[in-house]
């Protein structure tokens, strides 16, 4: 019980129950296991015990060591055998996002994932480093590319993050030929929170000189939703009504519009349409055209529909792979050896999950898609998967729908 993430009070209720004769206490646990990692170091610090792992087991990895000391990590990326495998079979797309609180050095951990052939989840590459300035996502974007060359991953077609600067500038300097794309979820978010923030009644004056407007950079969700109340998160979900509120909410709404219209036209028209409704919220007007519009390329559904992206517009699965990774840890405080064995145990289950699933799906996909309804699928039908081929009898029914196109030899679909 010391591979995952089980607490000690737990480990006793379950050896209690098994064995009530038996008599311990919490800290002779605590105990056991610091006397099973040190085993498990063999002597090496935490750190050195990583590398011998990584190079014993012929795990791909780029290091960077402080130039002030040479026994002091700053930057690290690795992957796994099985994670290249699924970076090979799904390079189209690639997310990345970083989480907090997996261990003592206080390293802030990123993953890069992608979606798999059934819209699950997996991880292509993990990092850690000591700065989120430029050097630091510097050190990672180059890594992750020289990874990819090495071992013949196709360069992503898309590349989809949060709004920060320092990580989509390195992105770019080391992906130039990828369609960067931001997340729509953090972007419903922050305008829902500072249209909240920044919204003013009659009776108030105009807060376009507050301090709110002096921090209009994109903040981390975990900010943006601490200053939401649960009725705004839920609200985040929600579809567009037909009745637009003057409020802030009516704002979110509006900015739906304009972010999921179809065509450029409906884009700009639904703009100045949230324009001229809220021009008495010229603050948060300004704010939106400021912040968002210059790059309305990264993430407005005209634009972006353009590019392969597979319907993926958010980083909400490395999101999902952040909070599954602390799942296996004890605590925040783990070292990196630990760290990286609770990752290789989240790779292990993810990789018995796919499998699973693919089996399932191949007996799904043959049920689904027998019959003469179904003949101009040809062999796909044993080659691709069932989401796939959902995706493509919809372009079929959509196809039977449309008008003959006219042409100079007669009337063709």
């Amino acid at each position: 019980m010391n591979g995952v993430g089980i607490r000690a009070r737990d480990v006793r209720a379950v050896v209690q129950e098994q064995h009530p004769e038996t008599v311990f206490t919490r800290r002779d646990i605590y105990n056991a296991r610091a006397s099973i990692n040190c085993d498990k170091l063999g002597g090496y610090t935490p750190t050195a015990a990583l590398i011998k792992l990584f190079d014993e087991n012929k795990i791909p990895y780029l290091v960077k060591w402080a130039d002030n000391n040479s026994n002091r990590l700053v930057g690290l990326v690795w992957t796994f055998p099985y994670c290249l495998q699924m970076w090979k079979r799904f390079p189209e797309v690639i997310s990345f996002d970083n989480t907090y609180n997996t261990n003592r050095f206080k390293l802030p951990l990123f993953q890069a994932t992608g979606q798999t052939c059934l819209g699950s989840v997996y991880n292509a590459a993990f990092g850690l480093i000591d700065n989120e300035k430029r050097e630091g996502f510097q050190f990672l974007s180059e890594s992750i590319r020289q990874l990819a060359e090495q071992h013949l991953v196709r360069q992503p077609g898309v590349i989809i993050t949060d709004f920060d600067d320092a990580m989509k500038a390195a992105l770019n300097d080391q992906f130039p030929e990828a369609q960067q794309q931001l997340c729509i979820h953090h972007i419903i978010s922050n305008v829902l929170l500072k249209a909240k923030q920044k919204w003013v009644t009659d009776r108030e004056p105009d807060s376009s000189g507050s301090s709110v407007d002096d921090c209009d950079g994109e903040s981390a969700s975990v900010q943006t939703h601490s200053k939401l109340s649960p009725k705004d998160r839920r609200f985040i979900h929600q579809p567009v009504a037909e009745d637009i509120p003057h409020s802030y909410h009516g704002v979110l709404m509006m900015w739906k519009h304009v972010m999921f219209a179809e065509t450029e036209e409906a884009h700009e028209k639904a703009w100045c349409d949230l324009c001229r409704e809220f021009d008495d919220q010229r603050a948060i007007l300004r704010y939106l055209h400021g912040t968002y519009m210059p790059v309305r390329a990264q993430w407005a559904r005209c634009f972006i529909r353009k590019y392969r992206n597979f319907g993926i517009r958010v980083t909400s699965g490395t999101e999902a792979s952040n909070n599954n990774v602390k799942s296996y840890l004890l605590n925040g405080m783990s070292n990196l050896h630990r760290l990286v064995e609770a990752i290789q145990d989240m790779i292990r289950d993810q990789e018995r999950d796919f499998a699973h699933a693919s089996a399932e799906d191949e007996v799904l996909t043959a049920r689904g898609h027998i019959g003469s309804s179904s003949e101009y699928l040809g062999d796909l039908r044993t080659a691709i998967s069932s989401k796939a081929l959902a995706l493509i009898a919809r372009q079929h029914r959509d196809a039977d729908k449309e008008e003959p196109i006219p042409c100079a030899f007669g009337r063709v679909r």
